[in-house]
């Protein structure tokens, strides 16, 4: 089961529009009509080895879109951005991209989280650049929009051993 398939009960309500990405979405979009925006094999080729994407989809670098300012309703990403070092600059591109009124959906380890699962048997992730923790999203939207509407900052909480933040922002 996938990350995105693991959380749908939790970010289905969030993904409106018919202009949808998912950023990183590994084979898996968080529903069918979302573009998926796939990193280059080069440099994580662990997301999309052997898989083949259904739909449309982009081969590029999550942070700089091929799409205009304010047109697409909702940017979902799970368990990509804990890949880069420096989240800000994924952040403000996948704003820019927002509709007034579209939600940026994502997901990501709990830093002390994700250390509990690996120490108890999770098989780590070499990926893993900068795990984050609840508020650390809502700091940096608020940071580039004031006008953004925080509507989940929170721990999933969904099984034993979860360690997923949920974060869901409207732009305003």
């Amino acid at each position: 089961m996938t990350e995105t398939s693991r959380y749908l009960h939790l970010t289905t309500p969030y993904v409106t529009g018919l202009n949808v990405i998912d950023i990183g979405s590994q084979g898996d979009p968080v529903v069918p009509r979302a573009i998926q925006i796939e990193l280059p094999p080069d440099d994580y080729s662990h997301y999309t080895s052997g898989k083949t994407l259904d739909g449309p989809a982009w081969r590029g670098d999550g942070r700089m879109l091929p799409f205009k300012d304010r047109t697409v309703d909702c940017v979902y990403s799970s368990h990509l951005i804990e890949d880069f070092e420096d989240w800000r600059p994924a952040v403000v591109e996948w704003w820019r991209v927002l509709k007034l009124g579209g939600h940026l959906i994502v997901l990501t380890p709990d830093n002390d989280l994700w250390n509990a699962a690996v120490a108890a048997g999770q098989c780590p992730n070499c990926s893993h650049r900068h795990c984050g923790k609840v508020g650390e999203l809502t700091r940096l939207i608020k940071a580039i929009d004031r006008k953004a509407a925080i509507l989940e900052d929170r721990l999933t909480n969904c099984h034993p051993g979860d360690y997923t933040i949920l974060f869901v922002a409207r732009k305003g």
